[in-house]
């Protein structure tokens, strides 16, 4: 009875090893390092992999690098897979090319969609919908002609594509005029630069800007700051920061969208194991997103989230 009790016991830890030991290496490649989101989203990643018994490959271009460098990331994907990675966790930037990629191991997307991969899941904000959110934070408080401006990243990032249709699908219905359309980039410093010309350009008075990610909420709160407080638009802006906090005390900063980095990479890595243990993840995971303002910003669940950022 005792042996068979052990031959069963030794059976059924092959049967858990198994699956870990094939899961045991995850490439993961993101766009960069330098923005708080993605160091947060890395830090959802590096616990999920630590709760879940597997070891993380972590290659990502310095910041801004795949701009000058096409298809970077392929490249670093297609150097993992030959080092045995099992599955890649990846935070897509754009290709240079026309075909559908096919990794010879499982991709899981993580932050945006993008078409230009095969992979078996996304985890990511709704940013459609949140762009929306962001809109309506200012339904309250603007009037039908109201000038907004509209800072954008880039034509070919989805999601804040996504973000910002969503918000002039918003602007639109309530009759906003949106006086300032224009590319700013991903850059913090660069992008301080172009808002505060281009803002400095315009001859009347703004009452909104939006401001769809953090290197543009970064640069137009600090453009914003130095204007005299009865010139001030509503900033309206994406993701965190530390000065952001600052800027909600102030009544600089309208409202801010919070994603959820920390959990969205903790759950793309968790979709990861199992799918590599045969349970396929759902196509698409959204992960929510919470609307700041300096009405809530002290309230527990709000403090909460924000505390992810800076684990």
């Amino acid at each position: 009875m005792l042996g068979a009790l052990r031959f069963f016991v030794l059976l059924w830890s092959l049967a858990v090893m198994v699956p870990i030991a094939h899961a045991s290496i995850i490439g993961v490649v993101l766009p960069g390092s330098s923005l708080v989101f993605y160091q947060t989203l890395l830090k959802g990643i590096q616990r999920s992999a630590h709760d879940h018994h597997v070891d993380l490959l972590i290659r990502s271009p310095s910041d801004g690098q795949s701009l000058n460098t096409p298809n970077l990331q392929l490249r670093i994907i297609d150097y993992m897979v030959t080092q045995g990675v099992s599955g890649v966790l990846l935070a897509p930037e754009p290709l240079a090319r026309d075909t559908r990629v096919s990794v010879p191991v499982p991709v899981i997307l993580v932050d945006r969609y993008s078409a230009d991969y095969d992979a078996i899941s996304t985890v990511y904000t709704d940013n459609f919908g949140a762009g929306r959110k962001a809109a309506l934070s200012l339904v309250p408080v603007l009037k039908k002609g109201a000038k907004v401006a509209m800072l954008r990243l880039a034509p070919n990032v989805s999601s804040t594509v996504a973000r910002e249709s969503g918000f002039l699908s918003v602007a639109r219905k309530e009759g906003w005029d949106v006086v300032i359309d224009t590319y700013v980039g991903y850059r913090p410093r660069d992008a301080e630069v172009l808002i505060a010309e281009v803002m400095k350009s315009y001859p009347g008075r703004l009452d909104a800007v939006f401001a769809p990610a953090e290197p543009i909420a970064y640069g137009a709160l600090r453009v914003i700051e130095t204007a005299a407080i009865d010139q001030r638009p509503r900033l309206v802006l994406f993701d965190w920061r530390p000065e952001f906090l600052e800027g909600l005390k102030k009544g600089i900063v309208h409202a801010a969208i919070l994603q959820d980095p920390y959990r969205m990479g903790y759950l793309a890595l968790a979709s990861m194991v199992e799918a590599l243990q045969g349970r396929p993840p759902p196509r698409t995971l959204y992960v929510e997103v919470v609307t700041v303002t300096p009405q809530n910003m002290n309230d527990p669940a709000i403090r909460s989230l924000i505390a992810t950022y800076a684990r």
